[in-house]
């Protein structure tokens, strides 16, 4: 026998894009997927090592587009009712010495793989690479989006420090790509914006920023005003002419979010005219389902957006605002949407593996059981297997136990160079 082959039979294997079979196999050869599909399809290979799984789904290793590994260290709690109460929870109780910043970032990694991610677009906090060097160090792929914050006369010096980390960070290494997050238009002004687009275009860089997240956002960005106006105040980083801008945020980041593909967090608050935007845009958009809910929002305009032609991958958001503090995944927030919104479970695989391989520039086929090496393969607890494949995937959906994996996470390929250009007259 051969023990570099393994012939792996389970009640059910799936991934989003080919692959749904009832009862299913795969056959593996070292890290690589030599075939999936129905047990008739692969047949009984004489040199393999045959496994069977008795009440496991096999499925492809899952994407967590949006994150903040280097929170970790907090663990979940209670909301106490106001966004920027929770802001400034966050900045007393973060990790700043680089030490701390590591060892929060490594427990924030074994969270994600023990929830089933073998890649994440991780926010990497204030100007801090640490978060990029540890996943680089790790089992695990993804981009580390740099944060950063620059408001009125603060942007000039905001502009130099990416112009800097830009020329001085290796800038893809280790299955892991530099990305940049201007951090949102209620704390970066259109000279951040637009310098961060044009560094992405020229280097190939992905980009992030959170958008349309809450009401106090929209409030201070068309008004000036509210509690994150208060805020601003209360760093001293408030100035006149911040915030104010008379519309929504799409509409005032409409122009570079044109020119450059920009990746969405949240977008809880937008409706037919922002859709259109960003679908004109390319944009992709990130939604957190629990911490949606965590920060009490009524609900979300996915189906809306899907509906639109705008890609919605799944991320998490922090461990602060989840319910499994053993681990850091989107197969909980499918689960999440499974039971709240009976969410078909094919789209939702979707949008935690393939989607969201694409929002973060990585091949989507390291995220389905296609031949060839895949990011990783997991074994997930069915609950109550059902007669057929779809309602069995369900069934998958409607369990709370954690995955575990049956060929560890890769690295994903990252996909080839995008052309993007920003034009030298961008005003937000």
């Amino acid at each position: 026998m051969n023990r570099a082959r393994r012939l792996i039979h389970a009640p059910l294997v799936a991934d989003a894009e080919s692959v749904l079979s009832m009862p299913g196999a795969v056959l593996l050869e070292h890290d690589r997927i030599v075939a999936a599909g129905s047990p008739e399809s692969i047949g009984q290979p004489e040199d393999a090592e045959v496994t069977v799984l008795e009440n496991e789904a096999v499925l492809p290793g899952l994407v967590n587009a949006h994150t903040h590994l280097d929170l970790s260290h907090i663990g979940p709690v209670p909301f106490g009712g106001s966004f920027t109460g929770w802001i400034e929870l966050v900045r007393q109780r973060r990790a700043v010495e680089a030490t701390a910043i590591a060892a929060a970032t490594d427990h924030g990694i074994a969270l994600a793989l023990a929830g089933g991610c073998a890649a994440v677009g991780d926010v990497a906090g204030v100007g801090s690479t640490v978060p990029l060097a540890r996943l680089r160090a790790a089992a695990i792929g993804g981009v580390s989006f740099l944060e950063c914050f620059g408001l009125g006369s603060k942007q000039e010096r905001t502009v130099e420090f990416l112009q800097q980390a830009v020329g001085s960070i290796p800038l893809d290494r280790d299955g892991v790509r530099l990305g940049l997050q201007p951090h949102s238009p209620y704390s970066c002004g259109p000279a951040v914006f637009a310098a961060a687009a044009r560094l992405a275009a020229a280097h190939n860089l992905p980009i992030c920023t959170h958008l349309a997240e809450t009401l106090e956002e929209l409030e201070f960005v068309r008004a000036g005003t509210g509690p994150l106006a208060e805020m601003l105040r209360g760093f001293g980083a408030w100035e006149p002419g911040v915030g104010g801008q008379g519309d929504h945020p799409v509409a005032i980041l409409a122009e570079v979010l044109a020119a450059i593909p920009f990746l969405l967090a949240h977008v809880n608050y937008a409706g037919p005219r922002e859709f259109a935007t960003l679908a004109a845009c390319g944009a992709r958009v990130v939604y957190c389902p629990r911490a949606s809910a965590y920060f009490g929002h009524a609900g979300h305009p996915y189906r809306e957006l899907l509906a639109a032609g705008i890609e919605v991958a799944l991320g998490t958001d922090s461990l602060l605002c989840l319910d499994t503090p053993d681990r850091l995944g989107t197969l909980d927030e499918m689960r999440f949407l499974h039971r709240r919104d009976g969410t078909d479970p094919r789209l939702l695989l979707r949008m935690a593996t393939t989607a969201g391989a694409r929002a973060l520039g990585l091949a989507a086929d390291s995220f389905t059981l296609r031949p060839g090496r895949p990011a990783g393969v997991l074994a997930v607890p069915i609950a109550n297997p059902a007669e057929s494949p779809h309602a069995t995937l369900a069934a998958v959906l409607r369990g709370d136990r954690p995955p575990r994996w049956v060929l560890p996470p890769g690295r994903p390929a990252c996909l080839p160079d995008q052309a993007a250009v920003v034009p030298d007259g961008f005003t937000a």
